[in-house]
């Protein structure tokens, strides 16, 4: 298999239970692959269903048709749609790794251990580790003050700093990204083009969600737009 992934007809509903059992569409005729170390911008207005296909890929949502077909180390070929709790969580902790705007730690666990953790979590340990997790918080402009403070009292673009942070210190297989930019400075956003950028060198394929076309433009290698149910490539001009 030559594609990192390969997604065939994602399908998502959801079922209203309090509604009389009504079904909305979260998305469907979803299809589309990427190639290792390929970066897949998608654009779209708010409610087009453009997270629901990021967290049908990480599987929070089960989809309810089609196949995800992911090129995993640890199990080869694996349709997402099929695989069991087991295997999405170890593909989860050791494979690909999901930004969302919205920080989700235990309630006190400083900064610097929220990135310490992921380290850990892939085999290093000891005093190289912490350093790594200093030089992570370093580069996304986490004032030092913040690193032994817990998340909870950061502001929005702290914190999405911080979950940036965490998930690319792993330096995934696969990489997702809902609005990775959002609540962002110049300064910030720098930052996290290059760490994209470098992450993309090492081989890491990233799907991003943007409404900042500007930067997306900057940094993907292909782009797709969700509207009223069509998922289209985009061509460049």
């Amino acid at each position: 298999m030559k594609e990192l992934i390969m997604v065939d007809n994602l399908e998502k509903t959801f079922t209203l239970h309090h509604s009389q059992g009504k079904q909305i569409t979260g998305c469907k005729d979803i299809s589309f692959s990427i190639n290792h170390g390929e970066f897949m911008g998608i654009t779209g207005k708010s409610g087009a269903g453009k997270s629901t296909i990021l967290k049908s890929l990480y599987r929070t949502y089960k989809p309810t048709s089609g196949r995800m077909v992911y090129n995993s180390t640890q199990f080869g070929p694996i349709d997402l749609v099929s695989a069991s709790d087991r295997e999405i969580l170890s593909i989860r902790k050791n494979e690909i790794g999901y930004v969302s705007q919205f920080l989700n730690v235990m309630p006190r666990v400083t900064a610097i251990d929220v990135v310490l953790e992921a380290i850990i979590e892939m085999g290093s340990d000891g005093v190289k580790a912490r350093e790594q997790a200093k030089d992570m918080l370093a580069h996304f402009k986490l004032p030092e003050t913040l690193w032994d403070s817990f998340p909870r009292t950061f502001s929005g673009g702290e914190k999405l700093r911080l979950n940036l942070a965490q998930a690319m210190v792993k330096r995934p297989k696969l990489l997702l990204l809902d609005e990775p930019t959002a609540s962002l400075d110049q300064k910030s956003k720098e930052a996290v083009k290059d760490m994209m950028i470098e992450l993309k060198q090492g081989g890491t394929s990233m799907i991003g969600i943007f409404h900042d076309l500007e930067f997306m433009e900057t940094v993907v290698d292909v782009e797709y737009h969700l509207a009223d149910g069509q998922f289209k490539k985009v061509e460049k001009v």
